[in-house]
């Protein structure tokens, strides 16, 4: 499943494609994904219309119009892909957008995890609510997440980690990875984690975070950027 690195490389991708530019075409092949795509909702809302900014929360990129926000999350297989027409070059196709002047971008989603979305202006969507501290965000104070752990009685340091209401973004292999690199036990239990291990811990997290997106992101199976370059984090794994 991509995380916040390989979440990270595709906004950092998408925006010179696609940032100050219109929306001149927008074509959907099929909805059936982790939620059913809101076709008339998206058509309304991005034809036409110029993307003023990209942000990423999380594990979720948020491409803003005049009228909202689409937002795309890419689940266990979702990629974006660059093309040079409308016509899908890959199975498993659910998207295609043609941005000014021919930038022809292709949702493809085999396992159909992800999303795509519509978030009306001023509105905040319900995945969005209740997400944790961006690791990559303002700096999380190790006495904040001691202070929080300690409220998870049964909580392996792991699941913690990958739990989104407590920092977003992480999943299984960076999770592993960290853990690995700070020398924590992969069962302690959160609560059990003290102030000195919190702040190797998140320091760590961060290091290992911005050098996977200077890499790339990690190509397991299904991760790729939209120029299809895999990402080359994975050379370096220690132990996923």
């Amino acid at each position: 499943m991509p995380e916040l690195p390989e979440v990270e490389t595709l906004k950092r991708a998408l925006t010179p494609l696609v940032l100050n530019k219109r929306l001149l075409k927008l074509r959907f092949l099929r909805k059936d994904l982790r939620f059913s795509i809101p076709l008339s909702k998206l058509r309304e809302g991005l034809l036409n219309q110029t993307v003023s900014k990209i942000t990423r929360k999380g594990k979720y990129i948020l491409m803003y119009v005049p009228d909202g926000a689409l937002l795309i999350h890419l689940g266990m297989s979702g990629r974006v892909i660059q093309t040079s027409s409308m016509k899908p070059v890959k199975k498993h196709t659910h998207a295609v957008f043609k941005f000014e002047p021919d930038v022809y971008l292709h949702y493809v989603d085999p396992r159909r995890f992800g999303c795509l979305l519509w978030v009306p202006k001023g509105q905040t969507h319900p995945l969005l609510e209740g997400l944790g501290p961006d690791p990559l965000g303002e700096e999380i104070a190790a006495t904040e997440m001691k202070l929080v752990a300690k409220k998870c009685s049964k909580a392996s340091i792991k699941s913690f980690l990958m739990n989104a209401k407590r920092i977003s973004g992480v999943g299984n292999i960076y999770a592993c990875e960290v853990l690995f690199a700070a020398r924590v036990s992969p069962k302690k239990p959160a609560r059990k984690i003290n102030s000195v291990q919190w702040g190797l811990i998140l320091s760590t997290l961060r290091d290992i975070l911005q050098k996977s997106i200077v890499a790339g992101g990690t190509t397991l199976r299904d991760f790729y950027n939209t120029d299809g370059s895999q990402g080359y984090c994975k050379l370096s794994l220690t132990v996923y």
